[in-house]
């Protein structure tokens, strides 16, 4: 304790003293001033020189002077590189900016040029079968100016169009494509140019759209002509006058031809499977058929309800005889006959259509026509449907999108032409000689039995039309 009070005592000593001594030195400044202003105030001389300003001296090391100007110097140097290379990089971003959006653009300007192609051929083709006569000036279009129709101009997302056609009989087509570059004023644009041709609507023996399941063996399918004499005797199929046309198609598949051979071509879609060998086709097996089959869509005519006359020719009664050609309409599966000469469109709404007789009579050089256009359901045909001309162009069955099945039973051979691509196509019985003489287009084909498909080229030429085709593609 003792010791402890002494050192604080000790202590407090010491930084009196300190005071002290500090006290004694501000007091020999103050005075040491007083004496310097003492002796100023008696020379005013000294004093006005005293307060006067004095000039300002820098007494600096040249050395320090000169790293004092490298460093500014490359200071300066770096940030005018980096202003450099900063406008550089600014720039060519710049720059690849614009050439990705002229590129994007340049690549858009075909896809609006193939959209008015597109609409261009959707005037030309307004449905299956292609009608005798399309109207051209529909959807605006009006009349041709110029030996052209249009041009149509319509803005889509991200571009415009502008398209024309031809008055030829197999039109031309062109098309520009415009599509505005953001970064650029104006805009890009491209032209196109199509030729067409118009393709037949039954162009093979058999095409489905799906499957085909023959059972049996023997021949599937060959061809003959009913319009050249080396090919046909009196315009009928005879089995000595025949040609390897007889060509079947599937887009889907699976195909199984059972034991059958092809004289013709087998046509195959991209994903489609063949499941026989190479053997069985005579011609080529092609893996590429790309090919759409359009539903079919009823005339733009009035169908008039049909006459139930009660007809018996030939000791036979129709229920529907028509004497006089022109589109008519039934309800039911009435027995239909077809005077020589008269050509009929008939519209069948009858949800199950089988007639027990259809017979389409002809007379020298003077043939019925018959066209049918069934709108939803089934049919059912028998071997007492009779072409008398034995030409298939004198018999066709569209079926609708609404037709689901159509069935082939009898014990003659079927004159005509089946399109109904959403429907599914059985044969049933069959046998020697006996046979599918025309063409058919469904969505499946099941054989049971033995039968013969005997294309008749004539259809090419004389059948109806699917409308038109683009045969070539050309940038202008």
């Amino acid at each position: 304790m003792k010791t402890a009070r002494t050192l604080r005592a000790s202590l407090a000593i010491r930084l009196l003293c300190r005071g002290r001594r500090k006290e004694s030195l501000i007091a020999r400044q103050l005075a040491s001033g007083i004496g310097s202003l003492r002796l100023l105030t008696s020379s005013p001389t000294k004093l006005e020189h005293a307060l006067s300003p004095q000039p300002a001296t820098c007494n600096l090391n040249p050395a320090t002077l000169s790293q004092r100007g490298s460093v500014l110097m490359v200071t300066l140097f770096i940030a005018v590189m980096l202003g450099i290379f900063l406008f550089a990089y600014l720039n060519l971003v710049s720059g690849q900016r614009a050439l990705v959006s002229r590129s994007q653009a340049w690549n858009g300007t075909i896809g609006m040029a193939e959209a008015g192609i597109e609409e261009a051929l959707a005037q030309l083709n307004p449905a299956a079968p292609q009608a005798a006569v399309v109207d051209l000036t529909a959807n605006g279009w009006g009349q041709p100016s110029g030996g052209v129709y249009g041009p149509k101009t319509r803005s889509l997302i991200g571009g415009s169009y502008s398209v024309l056609y031809t008055t030829n009989l197999f039109p031309i087509l062109y098309c520009t494509g415009y599509v505005a570059v953001p970064s650029m004023p104006g805009s890009l644009s491209r032209v196109v140019r199509v030729t067409t041709r118009i393709l037949p609507l039954f162009n093979v023996a058999f095409g489905s759209v799906s499957s085909i399941a023959m059972n049996g063996s023997g021949l599937a399918a060959n061809s003959f002509d009913s319009g050249k004499t080396n090919l046909s005797t009196n315009g009928q199929y005879d089995q000595s006058k025949t040609s390897t046309n007889g060509s079947v198609a599937s887009v889907t598949g699976p195909v199984d031809l059972g034991n059958h051979t092809i004289a013709g071509n087998l046509y195959l879609g991209p994903t489609a499977q063949y499941n026989n060998g190479a053997g069985q086709v005579s011609g080529t097996i092609f893996n590429d058929f790309n090919v759409t089959y359009p539903d079919v869509v009823l005339p733009s005519t009035t169908f008039l309800p049909a006459l139930a006359n009660n007809l018996n020719i030939g000791g036979v009664t129709y229920k529907y005889a028509f004497l006089v050609g022109g589109d008519y309409k039934i309800p039911d599966s009435g027995s239909v006959y077809v005077a020589p000469g008269v050509t009929v469109r008939l519209r069948v709404d009858a949800l199950s259509f089988n007639p027990a007789n259809i017979f389409i009579a002809s007379a020298t050089n003077l043939a019925g026509t018959l066209t049918v256009y069934q709108v939803q359901g089934t049919c059912s045909m028998s071997g007492n449907t009779t072409v008398q001309s034995g030409k298939a162009q004198n018999f066709f069955y569209f079926g609708l999108p609404g037709v689901t099945s159509i069935t082939y039973a009898g014990t003659s051979s079927f004159v005509g032409c089946i399109y109904a691509p959403e429907a599914d196509l059985t044969l049933n019985g069959g046998g020697a000689n006996i046979g599918l003489i025309g063409s058919s287009i469904t969505k499946t084909i099941t054989m049971n039995g033995h039968y013969d498909f005997h294309f008749d080229e004539a259809l090419l030429r004389l059948g109806p039309s699917r409308g038109y085709s683009a045969t070539s593609w050309t940038e202008l």
